[in-house]
């Protein structure tokens, strides 16, 4: 308790955060509102508010963007008030249905690979067709997740070392992600190939498990530290330049792992390709492309420009930004799953500014929001293709 309040008691309620909440500006509820949120907090820590089961849903109402964090002349440690708060009711917590598989498949690599065939006989036997034609997703209380699901690829399986093409610069760890692993092949075998001709050997340890986000963001801090170690132990290895990301999600809370030796590594893999790799040989592409930029990325990163700057070495390219009045897309990692409704909302702007960009391709460097954009895509008939840019640099190398 005493921690907590230390940490609301920063704020001054100046409410510089409020237009950038993506909650309050949707609901104009203060309570919807950073300021409104710590204000909660303190009135229940302090014992003048006793209704927990109120002051919790506008909590974990929040997406965790950090966008307040961003703008707070105070510097109050937002997300770790959250989080903390959070932990207190752990115990307390029953996740969805939905959540609770999400959970199992990114913490056990035995689950991962039954998801891989299970998606595999859903999808390739028509299976799914049937299912949603008589809404089984929705009666099974899967339909958030379901939503979700790209179409079947055979899994790949990759090598823990592969070497540079061109002459070497250093090797690099590649944090590849649970859900990557599982749902993202494109984007791990663009990442190898785009580093390797950068000239760098690339690392995946076989060990390296999920990075607790999901864990962290809903109290569990005990899960959490236990994949932290293993991560950590993953990547011990001193001969590493650097431990590159392919999703800002799992970067954001690497970089807020309590080891600094290991959290100071954590790039994204934009910003390392900018900022090391050199000139790329890019074929030309005259395509314009929507550009995506996760929270994570921004607010916690704080390596928004990496993705623009490594695009605009493709010869020809037209990149257009979302409007920066465009603060989160919804997805939040498990947030989509949990809270659909102010999901929603918050995807129907991306899809709409996105819409009038004209692009073929909307490109995001978290796959969280990428999953989450892709299915209101398609929901909406449109055919932008969804990809990681570092899939389509991978794309115009020569």
């Amino acid at each position: 308790m005493n921690k907590l309040l230390a940490d609301a008691d920063i704020c001054v309620k100046c409410g510089l955060c409020l237009p950038t909440c993506p909650t309050y500006t949707k609901t104009q509820n203060e309570n919807e509102s950073p300021r409104g949120r710590i204000a909660l907090i303190q009135g229940y820590e302090s014992g003048q508010l006793s209704d927990a089961k109120a002051v919790r849903a506008h909590i974990d109402n929040c997406l965790l963007c950090r966008e307040c964090e961003r703008v707070c002349p105070a510097l109050v440690p937002y997300s770790r008030l959250i989080d903390n708060f959070r932990a207190q009711f752990q115990a307390d917590n029953k996740p969805s249905f939905a959540l609770s598989i999400l959970k199992k498949v990114a913490h056990n690599k035995t689950a991962q690979h039954l998801a891989q065939s299970s998606l595999k006989l859903y999808q390739g036997t028509g299976l799914q067709k049937i299912a949603r034609l008589l809404k089984l997703p929705s009666v099974l209380r899967l339909d958030k997740m379901e939503r979700l699901l790209p179409s079947y690829n055979a899994p790949t399986t990759f090598a823990e070392h592969y070497p540079a093409t061109t002459a070497c610069k250093g090797t690099v760890g590649l944090f590849v992600g649970c859900m990557g692993a599982l749902l993202d092949h494109e984007t791990i075998s663009a990442a190898i190939t785009v580093l390797t001709a950068a000239g760098f050997n690339v690392a995946i340890p076989a060990q390296q498990s999920c990075c607790g986000a999901l864990d962290v963001h809903s109290g569990d801090t005990a899960t959490a530290d236990k994949l932290a170690t293993i991560n950590i132990q993953a990547f011990a290895n001193d001969s590493l330049t650097a431990i590159v990301t392919i999703a800002s999600g799992c970067g954001s809370q690497l970089q807020e792992y309590a080891q600094a030796e290991f959290a100071d590594q954590i790039m994204d893999i934009s910003q390392f390709l900018v900022q090391v790799a050199g000139h790329l040989p890019f074929k030309p592409l005259a395509e314009t492309v929507c550009l995506h930029t996760p929270c994570s990325l921004k607010n916690v990163m704080r390596a928004e420009n990496g993705a623009l700057q490594l695009l605009q070495r493709i010869p020809e390219l037209h990149i257009t930004k979302l409007p920066e009045t465009i603060v989160c897309c919804g997805s939040a990692g498990s947030y989509m799953l949990e809270h659909s409704t102010m999901a929603q909302a918050l995807l129907a702007d991306v899809l709409d500014a996105a819409a009038d960009t004209q692009a073929r391709y909307l490109l995001s460097s978290n796959i969280g929001c990428t999953l989450h954009i892709q299915a209101g895509l398609q929901e909406r008939g449109m055919t932008m293709e969804v990809l990681h840019p570092v899939v389509l640099c991978a794309r115009q190398l020569h």
